[in-house]
């Protein structure tokens, strides 16, 4: 190029010349003591603990008009435990009745834990809905007269009353993720508003 003012470039079989209009060569030193990039790579690899996290982050909830009440709004299908079953009182035929019905739920697979402290049921409300467990079966005076049982949903904290022959196979289908939907519970047996006993 600098003696001919061309070069010629063979390629796929063609000759093309290119003069110095179409190409020219600087000759430049420079020092370098340092080179920063950002690299333009996606690590694709992750760990439990980062899914954990992220459900963790995202199912955190506070309770409108009291910081104090944080709770995990965990979809019921993915809930380490689908309800914690709490006697409104602490006495043996109570507990009695709370066992039978961990049994059934047991048998259906339908995970639970039972709360039989001495504190109020309002207070073991609160403490499952810390847990994130979506929802909780309460035994009363009334589970003696009609065989009844409450369950009250975490997110709402509405509850509603029915028959304890129908709490397993309604359970399923609530923590299931493709059963009926908390509000087709609410529309067949209607809202419970609860005894004194049990106001949070």
């Amino acid at each position: 190029m600098t003696e001919k003012g061309e070069i010629e470039i063979e390629t796929g079989g063609k000759t093309f010349k290119m003069t110095s209009e179409h190409i020219t060569f600087n000759e430049v030193t420079a020092t370098r003591h340092e080179e920063k990039y950002v690299p333009h790579v996606i690590e694709p690899s992750f760990g439990i603990g980062r899914i954990l996290y992220c459900i963790f982050e995202h199912c955190f909830k506070v309770r409108e008009k009291d910081e104090q009440r944080t709770y995990f709004d965990f979809p019921p299908a993915i809930a380490p435990l689908k309800t914690s079953i709490l006697p409104l009182m602490n006495q043996p035929e109570m507990n009695a009745k709370v066992h039978a019905i961990k049994k059934e739920l047991n048998k259906a697979g339908v995970s639970s834990k039972v709360d039989d402290s001495g504190v109020t049921v309002g207070k073991r409300y609160a403490r499952t809905d810390e847990c994130g467990i979506p929802y909780a079966i309460t035994v009363d005076q009334d589970t003696f007269k009609d065989d009844t049982v409450t369950l009250r949903q975490l997110d709402s904290m509405n509850q509603i009353r029915l028959p304890v022959a129908d709490l397993t196979s309604l359970l399923l289908d609530l923590t299931s993720g493709v059963g009926i939907q908390w509000s087709d519970a609410v529309t067949k047996y209607g809202l419970f508003n609860g005894s004194s006993e049990e106001k949070e």
